[in-house]
């Protein structure tokens, strides 16, 4: 019976391991820094229909790294920890006037990557002129 149980035990660990991945464990132990310069590959595609929107945005780096995030703003808010908006982080904004409606990706350097209607574009802009700042997750 202990050695079933051990080796279950030691399935369930290689699973989680597995699943984790190895960029999923390298953003867990250290910096966001590569997230942002993979989101960064992203700057200058287009917003919307021939592009992506915020959520789709923030998606797409993450899933290039191996972590999977809902799809709405809102959802990415609630799947996260709080955090003080460190490089990597998801950061959101109230920009509806009705809670969480946009999310960026934070440098760290006081700028936000995200999918920019008002320059139809995937965009790099200082964060105080991003109305509503409602707080950030670290996501991974």
């Amino acid at each position: 019976m202990r050695q079933l149980a051990a080796a279950l035990l030691s399935c369930a660990l290689i699973s989680v391991v597995l699943l984790a991945g190895p960029t999923s464990a390298a953003y867990a132990q250290g910096s966001g820094q590569a997230l942002v310069d993979d989101a960064r590959s992203y700057v200058g595609r287009p917003y919307g229909a021939s592009g992506m929107d915020c959520s789709g945005f923030t998606s797409a780096v993450f899933s290039d790294l191996g972590v999977y995030l809902p799809d709405s703003p809102v959802d990415q808010y609630y799947s996260g920890t709080p955090s003080n908006g460190k490089a990597g982080d998801l950061v959101f904004f109230d920009e509806s006037g009705y809670g969480v409606s946009h999310v960026g990706i934070a440098t760290g350097y006081g700028t936000v990557m995200h999918a920019s209607t008002y320059y139809g574009a995937i965009v790099e802009t200082p964060i105080e002129y991003i109305p509503s700042y409602v707080g950030a997750v670290d996501a991974y």
